[in-house]
Parts: structure tokens; sequence; C-alpha cells
């Protein structure tokens, strides 16, 4: 029989599965260009989009992947092109990313705190701007 005493283990929560999933430092923002590419972005577009370098985002898509958020594809050529691409499972956590961002936009925007610009374009705050999206 299983022992019943009652002692909280955060390994087992809900809530730190969770935040370890989404919530690391690049994920969010890598699951919302993802979103806001339609569902599938390029490596290089990552590196042009976001200040991250090729090994960290190498890891975080290498986590997400595992955790099947994502999936990989990679394209023939010189060089070759690699794809990230939703999950219907990453997906299904796009709903609470955009509650997340909304709570904290308005508690930022009621504070006079100053928001990224790119942040606001992926969430409909601000109309699409590629110069400013891919820093050309």
């Amino acid at each position: 029989m299983e022992n019943t005493t009652m002692i909280f283990d955060v390994n087992r929560d809900p809530y730190n599965h969770m935040s370890r999933m989404l919530f690391g430092r690049w994920k969010p923002f890598l699951l919302m260009a993802m979103v806001f590419d339609e569902g599938k972005t390029n490596f290089s577009d990552f590196i042009k989009q976001l200040p991250i370098s090729h090994k960290v985002l190498a890891e975080n898509l290498k986590a997400m992947e595992a955790d099947g958020l994502i999936y990989r594809t990679v394209a023939a050529g010189t060089p070759p092109r690699t794809e990230y691409r939703l999950t219907e499972s990453g997906l299904s956590m796009v709903p609470l990313l955009r509650a997340v961002y909304d709570a904290g936009w308005k508690d930022m925007t009621a504070k006079g705190m100053p928001i990224d610009a790119l942040g606001e374009m992926w969430h409909g705050y601000r109309e699409r701007d590629n110069r400013l999206m891919y820093r050309t």
C-alpha cells in the first residue's frame, strides 16, 4: 500500500512541471515567435528576432522538442535549412501564454513601465513590422 502521508513534493507538482516546460528564460518567446510565423520558424529567424546565442537557442529548442512542444525538420541543401513547427501540444499552450502576457502587459501599462515592442507585435498590441522583427 502506498504511503498516504501528505508531504509536498515540488518535483511532482503540475505547476513545477509547466514552469519548467514553458517558462524557461527563452521558451515563451520561441513558442510565440512560431505562432507569429504561422506555426513554423527557421533557426536563423530566431537568431534575427531574439538576442540569443546559437548554443542557448539549440539547447532550448532541443528541450522543447523533447517535451513534445515542437518538432524539427531539416531540408537538404547547403547549408541545410532547419525548420521548427509547433506540435498539437505546443499549440495547446498558446492560450496560457497569451493570458500570462496579457496580464503582464496590463500590469506594466498601469504602472507606466516600458514594454518590449516585439512582444507587443507578437500579441497583437501593435502592427507587424518586419524591420523591427528581423532587425533589418
